[in-house]
């Protein structure tokens, strides 16, 4: 039997539950609990701020598509609300930078949220720099709530380098797998390939509980457009009560050779017993790399 993370479910589901009253308390509040004969209302943003950054497709940045919302806080009003929405002057996106579907939101009478859409564009934004999207709101007959009157989004345009030597791809990476194990790679080039040595197996040891004892290099096909491939190949030997497995492994993943970036997204198969880790409910296991 392989090594199972162990949860204390009765803690869980108690924490759950208080935190549940306490979202549940905290709404009541801004929303049930309100006095009715009162006409003070406050509008706020939803998720006043965000981060975003551009996917990139065969090196081309794709434009980022969001919303901007807005909430009623305080009773539901009897006419529509309008909110006026400027960009402050402390904004490093220009307005040549995005498109808004709209200068206002409103807010339907007895309704108690509005949003519009926006798209920032990726091609009239700077390579590698992050800029701020600030807005700010203005309302009738209310006011902004002091705790997020305004909107601070920030875009990041991924750069893109090609690829014209494969050997600038070659050398230590480090980074971290999405169960928390500490990785180390080293890559090389052979041929047309990178090679790469090391992947997986601070899972297979600290995660899975099972020992390697031999293993190969992964070869990885590197795609002009910042995918990479890893085509299912003999992997390696563990050993598990005494017992060997064989494993191959299969996987996918994005390079961007101006940050030494690679994200990998891999599955390994046992193929002594004939099952993949995504058979067991673990794959894809992720892993963020950055070379050193």
């Amino acid at each position: 039997m392989k090594n199972m993370i162990k949860y204390i479910l009765i803690f869980v589901i108690f924490g759950l539950v208080l935190s549940s009253c306490n979202e549940e308390s905290a709404w009541d509040s801004l929303t049930n609990d309100f006095d009715k004969n009162s006409t003070t209302f406050y509008i706020q943003f939803l998720n006043a701020t965000g981060s975003f950054e551009t996917d990139l497709v065969e090196g081309e940045a794709l434009d980022i598509e969001t919303i901007v919302g807005v909430a009623l806080l305080g009773p539901p009003q009897s006419s529509d609300l309008v909110i006026t929405l400027s960009l402050d002057g402390e904004s490093t996106v220009t307005s040549s930078m995005y498109e808004l579907e709209g200068t206002t939101i409103t807010i339907p009478a007895g309704g108690t949220a509005g949003s519009v859409g926006v798209t920032f564009l990726a091609q009239e934004m700077p390579e590698n720099e992050t800029l701020h999207f600030m807005l700010n709101m203005e309302v009738a007959g209310g006011d902004a709530a002091p705790s997020a009157y305004q909107l601070d989004y920030s875009v990041y345009r991924v750069p893109w380098c090609p690829l014209e030597d494969l050997n600038d791809m070659a050398g230590t990476w480090d980074g971290a797998d999405d169960w928390g194990n500490t990785e180390r790679m080293v890559t090389a080039v052979d041929g047309d390939n990178l090679t790469m040595t090391g992947l997986g197996q601070a899972w297979l040891s600290d995660t899975w509980g099972e020992a390697t004892t031999a293993s190969n290099s992964v070869i990885i096909t590197m795609n002009p457009d910042g995918t990479l491939v890893i085509d299912e190949q003999p992997y390696c030997t563990t050993l598990y009560d005494g017992a060997p497995y064989d494993y191959s492994i299969v996987g996918t993943g994005t390079w961007n050779n101006c940050t030494k970036i690679m994200h990998i997204e891999y599955d390994m198969n046992n193929t002594t017993d004939g099952y993949y880790l995504s058979d067991y409910g673990y794959a894809p296991i992720l892993v963020d790399l950055e070379m050193k």
